[in-house]
């Protein structure tokens, strides 16, 4: 783009340089009024001639339909990030909840999730890792949770032992 205003530029300059050395050297009269029209004829062909070439449609609709293209492009990119932050701050969120909740049943875990996606395309928690020390009354009482507030069903449910 930034070639094709150099060389019309130049193309205007040129074309008033030579208009401006014609008027001068014309003599007085009717041929210093023809050479000033003849050379505003040159300056306007000049000046119009590279953007009515442009405007014959190939080269614009070129320009157009690259931009276009990228356009398309940048925006698959950017709604793709944005459903990867979604799911990310659904995951991070659910995790605080699920070790909150633990720690209102008197013990602590860390806890790892990561979202899918239901039968209807919504994005939910789909399995959970949980690391901590277990008992068989801890684990069931986060079973129940995960499956009852949650909807993940204990086949996603994985425990970690972390000893002490």
């Amino acid at each position: 783009m930034m070639g094709f205003v150099r060389a019309w530029l130049l193309g205007v300059t040129a074309a008033a340089l030579v208009l401006a050395l014609a008027e001068a050297l014309a003599p007085e009269g009717s041929v210093k009024k023809v050479c000033r029209m003849a050379g505003g004829m040159a300056l306007l062909l000049a000046a119009a001639g590279p953007v009515l070439g442009v405007l014959d449609g190939s080269a614009l609709t070129q320009t157009v339909e690259d931009w276009r293209g990228r356009s398309q492009r940048r925006e698959q990119e950017l709604e793709e990030q944005n459903e990867q932050f979604y799911l990310a701050i659904i995951e991070e969120e659910t995790a605080a909840y699920v070790m909150d909740k633990t720690k209102e049943f008197g013990f602590e875990c860390a806890v790892e999730v990561t979202c899918g996606y239901d039968e209807n395309g919504v994005p939910c928690p789909w399995e959970v890792t949980a690391r901590g020390e277990w008992t068989p009354e801890r684990r069931d009482r986060l079973a129940r949770l995960l499956e009852e507030e949650l909807g993940v069903p204990a086949q996603r449910q994985r425990y970690e032992e972390i000893l002490p």
